[in-house]
């Protein structure tokens, strides 16, 4: 029975279908799949143009493959009208059926007061496209197909095209959401994973010595001698910069004394004169006896006068202080001074022996850590890169209020014997080292501590 030419072209059709059924499932990945789709369909039906596309929920819209070429030029003109036609038809009612577009639906579909250069259809396309819609199990659009050519498509062509879109769906399915292994099977496959887990566990398990970084500056130790001043007056003079190196007995500075002068020459007038008319009353006692009885009442003011000259002396010699001790003589500015009324006990300078030093340390409480005395630690001094070992030596218990408005300890260390002593007043930080810790918790100590005094745990 002679077969006619409209048969003959149906049962060629099912045959390529059956060949690109079994074609399709052999594809291993993604890119294979946007070649084999967007070219090969062309053995079943003949098309101008085919666009493979894709949908991800963080991504958005994008184009997976073109046919005719290797790389597809995302910036072309034609491919961004492609993309804006896609978007335009997921938000339609047919997105998920395999339909027909053609050039004039699509120009009297288009909200003309809404128009933008992606919306007119580019030459370079034919005006007929056909969607063809890849669904996921739970019927959301996830991806698919669009043809291109001159000629509507017809509806043969476009029922057995929708079997051909089945098959590429399950294929779809199964390469853009591969199946996820189990834990236990990728180790298998990857064993230099459990080699890397090894490692990885006995680096966050090695134990590291933790450490705390404060502030620290260089200051005298108890070897100092503090300048007071000894009585109530004014400063005259300096006889020293600050930072000047002294000698025990030298002259620091000079208070003014022409009040002082002034009173001890009073006194040692009142002194000369009670001891003229003592004179007097033992010469004049050998013949009149009421000269005699005046004796005594002269010797005690005269005893008055000599205290109050003693006294006057004395306060002149302490006008010129002098430093105690060989070393360093520590003040801000003699400007600050000169001239400045000061009181009793009032401190003026510090005299401090340059190889009698030690680190004092502020600690912030939020840093602060179990120490004890004797733990090391480093001395990285601003402007040296090589830091001076340090060693704990006393401890602070109490938090003070610094005057950069944060609480903290006070702390002391000794500089090592064998190090070089820094200069008084340099100031640097510390890294304080204490016990040992697992890796994991020196690097989550911070984020451990901070979610503790967010939450309160």
């Amino acid at each position: 029975m002679p077969v006619n030419e409209h048969t003959q072209t149906q049962i060629e059709g099912l045959a390529t279908l059956l060949v690109l059924d079994e074609e399709v499932r052999k594809l291993t990945n993604i890119r294979e799949f946007g070649f084999f789709s967007t070219n090969e369909t062309h053995r079943l039906m003949p098309y101008h143009t085919a666009y493979l596309w894709q949908f991800k929920d963080l991504i958005g819209t994008y184009l997976v493959a073109q046919s005719g070429t290797a790389e597809i030029d995302l910036h072309a003109p034609a491919n961004q009208w492609v993309l804006h036609t896609i978007n335009k038809i997921r938000r339609t009612p047919l997105e998920n059926e395999v339909h027909q577009l053609d050039f004039e639906t699509f120009n009297k579909n288009t909200d003309e007061t809404h128009q933008t250069p992606e919306s007119d259809w580019p030459d370079v396309l034919p005006y007929y496209m056909l969607w063809c819609p890849f669904l996921n199990k739970s019927k959301q659009l996830t991806g698919g197909l669009v043809f291109f050519r001159e000629t509507a498509f017809t509806e043969a062509e476009v029922k057995m095209l929708s079997w051909l879109i089945e098959s590429y769906q399950y294929t779809w399915l199964i390469l853009a959401q591969p199946r996820k292994l189990p834990s236990w099977e990728i180790i298998k496959q990857k064993r230099y994973l459990t080699g890397v887990g090894i490692i990885l566990v006995c680096i966050l398990l090695f134990p590291t010595r933790l450490s705390i970084f404060a502030d620290g500056t260089v200051v005298p130790n108890k070897m100092q001698m503090l300048i007071n001043s000894p009585m109530q007056g004014v400063i005259k003079s300096f006889n020293v910069k600050p930072g000047d190196r002294v000698k025990a007995g030298q002259l620091l500075l000079t208070m003014d004394k022409t009040d002082l002068e002034a009173a001890a020459d009073v006194s040692k007038k009142d002194f000369l004169l009670t001891q003229a008319r003592l004179r007097t009353a033992i010469n004049e006692g050998f013949e009149h006896k009421e000269s005699r009885l005046e004796i005594p009442i002269i010797q005690a003011q005269l005893a008055i006068d000599k205290s109050n000259l003693d006294y006057a002396n004395e306060l002149l010699a302490k006008t010129e202080i002098k430093s105690p001790i060989s070393g360093i003589v520590i003040f801000e500015s003699k400007e600050d001074w000169v001239g400045q009324p000061v009181q009793t006990g009032e401190r003026i300078l510090v005299v401090a022996d340059p190889n009698q030093v030690e680190l004092k340390i502020v600690l912030p409480v939020t840093n602060s850590m179990s120490l004890s005395i004797g733990d090391k630690g480093d001395f990285f001094m601003y402007g040296q890169f090589v830091p001076l070992p340090v060693s704990i030596k006393t401890l602070g218990y109490n938090a003070k209020l610094m005057p950069n408005k944060v609480l903290s300890y006070q702390f002391a260390a000794d500089f090592d014997k064998s190090s070089p002593l820094p200069q008084i007043g340099a100031q640097g930080t510390v890294k304080i080292y204490t016990h040992y810790v697992p890796l994991i918790y020196y690097f989550l100590r911070r984020p451990i501590q901070a979610i503790r005094g967010t939450l309160g745990i």
